[in-house]
Parts: C-alpha cells; sequence; structure tokens
C-alpha cells in the first residue's frame, strides 16, 4: 500500500466520522457504523469509476477481486488507473450526506 492510499483511507475515514457524527455513537456502534456508510460510498464511486475506464482495465479490476484483493490493492488500483479519483471520492461523500439528510429530513 502505498502512502497516498494510506493518507486517503485516514482522511475517507476522519470525514465519515465528521460528517455524520459517528463520534457521538456508543463506541460498539462506531466501527460497524464506519464501515456501512464506507461501503456505500464505496458502491457510489464503483458506479461512477468503472464507466471511465477501458474494457482492459476493467477486466484487471475483476481480477483483482475475483483474487481477494485487499482495500488497500483496490484503492492503489484506482489511484494507478482513474484520474481525479480522490476527487471523486470526496464528491460521493457530500453526496452520500446530502442524500442522508435529505432522507432523515
Amino acid at each position: 500500500m502505498d502512502i497516498n492510499t494510506q493518507k486517503v483511507q485516514k482522511e475517507f475515514r476522519e470525514n465519515i466520522i465528521n460528517l455524520f457524527q459517528i463520534d457521538k455513537l456508543p463506541e460498539d456502534k462506531q466501527e460497524e457504523t464506519i464501515n456501512r456508510i464506507g461501503k456505500l460510498i464505496f458502491q457510489a464511486v464503483l458506479l461512477r469509476v468503472l464507466p471511465l475506464m477501458e474494457e482492459a482495465e476493467v477486466e484487471e479490476y475483476n481480477k483483482l477481486i475475483e483474487g481477494g484483493a485487499t482495500p488497500e490493492a483496490v484503492l492503489d488500483f484506482f489511484f494507478g488507473k482513474v484520474p481525479g479519483f480522490l476527487d471523486i471520492i470526496a464528491e460521493e461523500t457530500e453526496n452520500f450526506r446530502k442524500e442522508s439528510a435529505q432522507a432523515l429530513g
């Protein structure tokens, strides 16, 4: 895992904690909630980035997933293949926050 990936994972986690005030939840629920929200946001990111990739790159991604790649390896892959990947993560995080706020009234 490269430094970029470590930094992004840390910032992404902190962003989720701050945006959704997860630190106010009981400690036993915090990690579970962070993981759930992170998965939902990553699914939205995937919906945006996969159509941007060449067919060979999508096949390479599928092989990574089928091979049981770590989340870090998947992030490294996207950083190498998708220009502006970090911006897409930030945009989808903000979109999720807005949609969640609307849904909750």
